[in-house]
């Protein structure tokens, strides 16, 4: 990976390591940096869902001992079931996790966010890098009681079938696309990487959504026009739909370079190439434009 088109903070945590040897003195250092997170009464809780995610978490937990905040913090790592070292590796660091069997992430969701002990959950993910600032940017705009759910923008970690160039191509594309629906839809712009809600209020309207398909499910709060999602999915805009609906308050987009996550291109890449996921995504959108600047219809409920 060329790392010369990356701010130095993500590069800083790019480090490689093989599968069953991994450096003792780097696991003590990630274990040290990331013990201001184990506190009993936190204002914060970052929950992530790790599934088979050995070779990102390392990178992962790296980055968030790097956070800087004079907020009491916990962390809390579902292991949503994975068959790999994952659990050992967050055992070795020392980090506070919980074992979610059912697989889905909308599942794991739902159980961070039932044993998360802080006021608000800060939403991330295994195969992202934070930066130093990211826990205070994405959840700044909470103290304004009108906000429900904050979100972030993203960059993509280029793998060697990518390049960054292409791929900050890709992500101008992307977010243009995201200012669009951000007249009427903002929901649909928040990804499940990078948000953030009152627990009380994630409470009230049910939680994540695991199978909208039930009767009285949050899907159903997406009103005629709007696709409901397969069951388990869509979980991250679905809860930023439901609190908008159900009066918690509004959807707010967090421009604050401190709170752009840096993700895994392996979604872009299962797509066959960089081309075809543009294609997928952007062109699909482009068709999309005007149902986007369409008023979003209220529910009936």
């Amino acid at each position: 990976m060329n790392n010369s088109l990356l701010p130095t903070w993500v590069s800083k945590h790019l480090f490689a390591y093989p599968s069953g040897d991994t450096s003792v003195e780097r696991i003590a250092d990630i274990r040290l940096r990331l013990s201001k997170f184990r506190i009993e009464n936190p204002e914060i809780s970052i929950v992530i869902p790790a599934y088979n995610e050995e070779a990102n978490i390392l990178n992962l937990l790296s980055s968030l001992g790097d956070q800087q905040t004079t907020r009491s913090v916990e962390l809390l790592v579902v292991n949503n079931n994975s068959a790999d070292r994952t659990q050992e590796l967050l055992d070795k660091c020392g980090v506070r996790s919980i074992f979610e069997k059912q697989p889905g992430v909308a599942f794991a969701r739902q159980s961070g966010l039932l044993a998360a002990k802080g006021r608000i959950i800060a939403n991330a993910d295994a195969d992202c890098l934070y930066p130093p600032g990211w826990v205070e940017a994405i959840t700044a705009p909470l103290q304004n009681p009108a906000i429900a759910c904050s979100y972030g923008l993203y960059s993509f970690l280029p793998s060697p079938q990518s390049s960054r160039l292409a791929l900050s191509l890709y992500e101008k594309a992307a977010h243009l696309l995201n200012r669009v629906r951000n007249r009427h839809r903002s929901y649909m712009n928040v990804y499940g990487f990078n948000f953030a809600f009152r627990r009380a209020d994630a409470l009230a309207v049910g939680g994540f959504e695991t199978d909208s398909g039930r009767e009285g499910s949050v899907a159903e709060l997406i009103a005629a026009g709007e696709a409901p999602p397969p069951s388990g999915r869509c979980e991250d805009g679905l809860m930023a739909l439901a609190l908008q609906n159900q009066g918690k308050g509004t959807t707010y987009r967090v421009t604050d370079p401190n709170a752009k996550a840096w993700t895994s291109d392996r979604r872009l890449v299962a797509d066959g190439s960089l081309m075809k996921a543009f294609s997928k995504r952007f062109w699909g959108g482009l068709q999309e434009i005007g149902h986007f600047l369409s008023p979003t219809p209220k529910s009936s409920s």
